[in-house]
C-alpha cells in the first residue's frame, strides 16, 4: 500500500499532457476500486486525491477554451440556406417588417446596418453579402461598376430628412439652431442623410457650438431622442406621430435610396421587395 503511495506517480496527467488525464484518470479510480484505504496513511491519501484535484484542474485549463470553441462553432452552424443583407441604418426598422412578411420562411435572412459608406468599403473588400440597401445610389452604382455585376441596381425607397428639436415647438428649426449648443449630424463622408444635411447648413451659414458627427443616421437619432444633443439631423422614417418638438421636413432634399444584387442567393428577396405589397408598406414607412 505504502509502495503506491510513495510511487512518483505516472498515473497523474502533467500540465503539458492534456490528453493524458483522459487516458489516466480510469487507472487512478481503478487504483481506488481495487484498494483498500482503510488502513492508509491519512495524510500520504489526502496529498494523493490533492495531486490529483490540480492536475485535472491544471488539465480543464488546457482544454476547455479549445472544446468550447469547438461546440460554439457547431452550434452556429447553419442547418437552413441564409441571406446577408447589408443595410443603411435608417432602413433598418422597415426591412425588419419586410423579413416579416417575406413567405419563404426556410432562408434565414441576417441584417448588418451601418453606414452607406462603410458597408460599400466593406463590400468592395469582399465581405460576404448577398444584397445591398443603401441611402443613396451612388454607392450601389459604384459597387456595380467595380465587381461587374449583373443586375443593376434600382431605387427601391425616396428618404425624406427631418431637423428635430424635442425641446421646443414650431417648425422652422433652422432658425432656431444658433441658440443651441449641441447638434447631431451624421458623418457626411460616409452617410448619406449627413451629406444632406451639411449641403442645408452651409448655404444657410447656421453656425453651432458644438456639432457632434455620428458614425449614421440612426446614431443621430439616438443622441437627439435621448437628449445627449439638443437637435438632431434625422431620418424623417423614425419619427411617428407622437414626436413632440420643433419638427422641419426638408421635402426637397429627397433622398434616392438604391439597392443592388450582389448575389444570386438573394435574388427571390431582391425580387420582393419590388412588390407593390412592400412598395406601399415602404410609403406607409415615412417613404415616398
Amino acid at each position: 500500500m505504502d509502495k503506491y503511495l510513495k510511487s512518483p506517480s505516472p498515473s497523474f496527467p502533467r500540465r503539458r499532457e492534456s490528453i493524458s488525464f483522459f487516458i489516466h484518470t480510469p487507472k487512478l479510480f481503478s487504483y481506488y476500486r481495487n484498494h483498500d484505504f482503510s488502513r492508509a496513511n491519512p495524510r500520504k491519501l489526502a496529498g494523493l486525491t490533492s495531486r490529483f484535484q490540480t492536475q485535472r484542474r491544471n488539465t480543464y485549463k488546457w482544454w476547455a477554451w479549445p472544446t468550447l470553441l469547438i461546440l460554439l462553432f457547431t452550434a452556429c452552424t447553419p442547418n437552413k440556406p441564409t441571406i446577408n443583407i447589408a443595410v443603411a441604418s435608417n432602413f433598418e426598422s422597415t426591412l425588419k417588417k419586410i423579413i416579416q412578411l417575406y413567405p419563404d420562411k426556410q432562408v434565414e435572412i441576417n441584417i448588418i446596418s451601418g453606414s452607406s459608406g462603410v458597408l460599400t468599403n466593406q463590400i468592395l473588400n469582399n465581405a460576404p453579402y448577398d444584397l445591398f440597401l443603401s441611402a443613396d445610389t451612388s454607392k450601389p452604382q459604384l459597387i456595380y461598376n467595380k465587381l461587374n455585376l449583373k443586375t443593376k441596381p434600382i431605387v427601391y425607397a425616396i428618404g425624406k430628412l427631418a431637423l428635430w428639436i424635442p425641446q421646443s415647438t414650431g417648425n422652422n428649426c433652422l432658425k432656431q439652431l444658433p441658440n443651441l449648443k449641441t447638434l447631431a449630424l451624421p458623418n457626411p463622408k460616409t452617410a448619406p442623410y449627413g451629406k444632406v444635411a451639411q449641403e442645408i447648413l452651409e448655404p444657410n451659414k447656421v453656425k453651432i457650438k458644438k456639432t457632434i458627427q455620428t458614425a449614421n443616421a440612426l446614431q443621430s437619432y439616438i443622441y437627439t431622442k435621448d437628449n445627449l444633443t439638443q437637435a438632431g439631423f434625422v431620418p424623417y422614417s423614425m419619427l411617428d406621430s407622437k414626436t413632440k418638438g420643433c419638427l422641419q421636413v426638408f421635402e426637397k432634399k429627397g433622398l434616392n435610396q438604391g439597392m443592388v444584387l450582389l448575389t444570386n442567393k438573394a435574388n427571390s428577396f431582391f425580387k420582393f421587395i419590388q412588390s407593390n405589397e412592400i412598395k406601399k408598406l415602404i410609403t406607409s414607412a415615412g417613404y415616398q
